[in-house]
């Protein structure tokens, strides 16, 4: 299983031409396509704090400019800053004149301070003052939030100018009714009326004129000084970095002094809808706290995966090292070291020819929970050029087709056991201790493992070509598709025939139409349809 867990090996193709990974595409049910992130309709359902979970509306969101109020963030790495107590000496209150100075009663106090645990950034470190209450902290104010507040006033009246024209240029002045001019015939009272007729209800007079007031320059009072910049020992640790300044882009504070702790963004929860039917495909729960979906189509619950797996004679190994890759750090104290996923090596394979092939297995799962036929082929050339022609336009390919290697394919259906949770956690669990697979080619069959199966394919190169060319190929899949919405939209039918048969026994005890609708839906349980996803295999370069 050399690349089974490398998922951007194997990328599905949506309908909008773009490819993309089966766990970020989606599959709508009711007009049996595949669709992305680019070809379904967003919209915000609600929005709140990822951290304290606080629910609150769109409007309520625009008003905190889409910031909670009780969150902060910390301004050096941006994670969630935590409050601390602490207890500190202050004069006491309603203490009488007569006591000296130096004799000052003090009683203790509780103060508020937030501390960030990853970093270890405080607000003492900015010289920010403990908070006599844990909700009690200010932030700076934009300094040119005047200017801004102007600029958005002026812009917006400019738009409903240009909103106005477009409006009037749709009813201009016109002479109504010209055959009274010609053929004087009418009565002095109509022509009276005739005279008063206009563009009634619209305003034909021109806008007044908007004027958009322009940034005056400020004058240099002080001059640049260079000594400062030469003499002066720059300190690294004291200096803020890119990242840093645009977290607070209203400051952009130049040194690590003047960080201040900024509210945290809230978080929104999205439903996403077919552009095509218009139907939901993704939708979340209102309460926060819930992470379950109402809604979910998404298409690794519904398609069938494809991936591959090589043997590891086939493949090149990476050149090795003999140092190994060390993180220089310039403390000298031991740190821990939060090293992300290694990036997916470049794959080398070697002994591909054109006469002889090398063995491949093909992995395919199933998400149903019921036996699927899959039935797999690859695109000729003349379809990769008419098929995939917007895909090469949109990636920038110069060559008309996708695939420069051959995969010898079954003609036949491929069956794969149904999906069950059983399986996933029992290492016993097989497709073969079942009869429905007793006749299975081992030939063609490498193994069977609850919803997984495993084909033997050869693997060959179309033609060979100098250097290092890609190793891809173009699938498409055919699967036998259940959609159970049929079946309740049925179901729901019949429930509603036999409410109203008993209600009223005399008009549709008899009804002949009802017996039929539920013995169809149970008889069909669904409506099946053989649906078609495309596949994109990039199978590395040739060695």
């Amino acid at each position: 299983m050399a690349t089974y867990y490398d998922l951007r090996r194997v990328q599905g193709l949506c309908s909008c031409n773009r490819s993309a990974l089966l766990s970020q595409l989606y599959f709508c049910r009711h007009c049996y396509d595949v669709r992305c992130g680019n070809c379904v309709s967003h919209e915000v359902d609600s929005h709140y704090c990822p951290n304290c979970l606080e629910n609150m509306t769109s409007a309520e969101a625009k008003m905190r400019k889409h910031r909670c109020g009780n969150c902060f963030e910390c301004p050096s790495c941006g994670h969630t800053l935590s409050t601390r107590g602490t207890l500190a000496l202050a004069p006491a209150v309603g203490v009488s004149g007569s006591t000296t100075p130096g004799e000052t009663p003090m009683t203790p106090q509780k103060t508020y301070y937030l501390l960030c645990a990853f970093c270890r950034w405080c607000t003492r470190e900015s010289g920010i003052p403990d908070q006599k209450s844990p909700g009690g902290w200010q932030e700076t104010p934009n300094p040119h939030a005047e200017r801004i507040e102007e600029l958005i006033n002026e812009y917006r009246q400019f738009a409903m100018k240009e909103k106005n024209e477009r409006e009037r240029s749709k009813y201009k002045k016109r002479k109504y009714i010209l055959s009274v001019e010609r053929f004087p015939v009418l009565t002095p009272r109509f022509r009276r009326r005739y005279s008063n007729w206009g563009s009634y209800g619209r305003d034909t007079n021109s806008s007044p004129d908007i004027k958009i007031t322009s940034a005056e320059a400020t004058a240099i009072t002080e001059s640049f000084n260079v000594d400062d910049l030469v003499n002066k020992p720059f300190v690294y640790e004291k200096i803020t970095s890119v990242q840093q300044r645009h977290m607070s882009p209203w400051l952009q504070p130049t040194e690590t002094v003047c960080l201040e702790p900024r509210h945290k963004a809230l978080a929104v929860k999205r439903s996403l809808r077919c552009k095509k039917c218009e139907h939901t495909l993704s939708k979340a729960d209102f309460n926060p706290s819930f992470i379950k979906f109402r809604i979910n189509l998404s298409a690794l619950y519904h398609l069938p995966d494809l991936h591959f797996s090589l043997p590891p004679s086939v493949i090149e190994p990476p050149p090795s090292s003999d140092q190994p890759l060390r993180r220089v750090t310039p403390m000298s104290l031991p740190t821990i070291t939060f090293d992300s996923v290694p990036p997916s090596r470049e794959l080398k394979i070697k002994g591909l020819s054109v006469e002889k092939p090398i063995n491949v297995v093909l992995v395919l799962s199933n998400p149903a929970h019921r036996i699927t036929t899959v039935r797999l082929r690859q695109l000729t050339l003349e379809e990769e050029t008419e098929k995939l022609k917007e895909f090469f336009t949109k990636t920038g390919c110069s060559t008309p087709t996708y695939s420069t290697v051959k995969l010898d394919l079954p003609t036949i259906g491929i069956k794969i056991a149904a999906k069950s949770d059983a399986s996933e956690y029992s290492d016993l669990v097989t497709g073969q201790t079942t009869n429905e697979f007793k006749d299975d080619d081992p030939k063609l069959i490498a193994y069977r493992h609850g919803h997984r199966v495993g084909i033997n394919v050869g693997l060959r190169l179309l033609a060979k070509a100098k250097g290092n060319q890609p190793l891809r190929a173009a699938i498409q899949m055919n699967f036998d598709y259940l959609n159970t919405t049929a079946s309740i939209a049925d179901a729901r039918t019949s429930t509603m025939n036999a409410v109203l048969a008993a209600a009223a026994p005399g008009v549709f005890g008899d009804n002949p139409t009802t017996k039929s609708v539920e013995e169809e839906s149970g008889n069909q349980g669904g409506d099946y349809r053989d649906v078609g996803v495309l596949y994109l295999m990039d199978f590395g370069t040739e060695c």
